[in-house]
């Protein structure tokens, strides 16, 4: 289904053009960059009616998983509409866990947003109530799609989301131009959580709120990254995980990570991004569920979409 002619009734596998910024330094600085052809899947709910508020929701670095789908089927189960953004598909990639290059967070945050622009015009969504969400890579794209600079840049008509779900986000970005929207963030993160630290959401978090944010962090004790899967906790040894310090991003778009003994790498190109992960890379990650974290993350989720609407 082409997007250029959605009408009433519409749903399904939707077509779009996206494009494949590598980092936000490409976006902030409007630099060209190769268009892509995108898809995505809109499902309404079971019980009809003339509007939906609508959840976009993104992927982590191991593409579409069960436990995605549960948060999917909840949303319908609660009257959101939800759309599933195939950023991995489109490209036939399918998976990042080893790399974190092949599709990056600018890539999917430019998917995100054009899904955004395409569905606020769609007669059964209310254009006014379309949230975010997000799992790992898809978390770190609900988090900093809420970062105005890039939102201008990337939906400059004025397009926004809602509020924000960000399931254990790589909260590694620190930007030195604190601008953010005001739309609800929630942050839902383990305490044991390897692979995308709860230090680097707990720091940032306050300072969104300090610079005109609205964001909210809930921790899940003895939880792990994935901690709403059901597959038991696993080491996944060759995973790129997010180490402890964050990164910069400056108001010239530069992007870089300085260690503790002031070097710095820059992280804006493919072969500036390997150098960092060759030289300072943490590998190795815990991912798996905990039941009781997995059953609050339902609810919780749920209740701050319903609390939004």
């Amino acid at each position: 289904m082409n997007s250029s002619k959605l009408q009433s009734g519409d749903q399904g596998v939707i077509s779009y053009k996206s494009s494949n910024p590598f980092e936000f330094f490409h976006i902030l600085n409007s630099k060209k960059v190769e268009e892509q052809d995108m898809f995505g899947t809109l499902i309404f709910p079971e019980k009809k009616k003339k509007i939906y508020p609508l959840v976009i929701c993104m992927h982590g670095s191991l593409g579409w998983r069960g436990h995605h789908h549960e948060h999917a089927v909840n949303f319908l189960n609660n009257g959101f509409a939800i759309f599933r953004v195939s950023s991995f598909d489109a490209r036939q990639v399918i998976s990042i866990v080893e790399d974190q290059m092949q599709v990056t967070l600018a890539t999917v945050l430019t998917d995100c947003f054009k899904a955004l622009q395409i569905l606020s015009k769609h007669p059964d969504i209310d254009a006014k109530k379309i949230f975010i969400t997000g799992w790992s890579l898809g978390g770190s794209t609900a988090l900093y799609s809420a970062w105005e600079p890039l939102t201008e840049k990337l939906a400059p008509e004025g397009e926004r989301f809602a509020g924000h779900i960000a399931f254990y986000p790589g909260a590694f970005i620190w930007p030195e131009e604190m601008r953010w929207s005001n739309s609800p963030i929630l942050n839902l993160i383990g305490e044991d959580d390897d692979y995308t630290p709860s230090i680097l959401i707990e720091k940032l978090s306050p300072a969104i709120n300090q610079n005109g944010g609205n964001c909210k962090l809930i921790c899940y004790k003895d939880s792990h990254h994935s901690f709403d899967a059901i597959d038991p906790v696993t080491f996944i040894p060759n995973a790129i995980a997010v180490g402890h310090k964050h990164t910069i991003i400056g108001k010239d778009g530069i992007h870089y990570y300085e260690n503790n003994e002031g070097k710095r790498y820059l992280m804006n190109e493919p072969h500036e991004r390997a150098k960092l992960f060759k030289d300072r890379a943490k590998v190795g990650a815990h991912l798996g569920g905990n039941w009781k974290a997995r059953k609050k993350s339902m609810r919780d989720s749920v209740s701050f979409l319903l609390d939004n609407i």
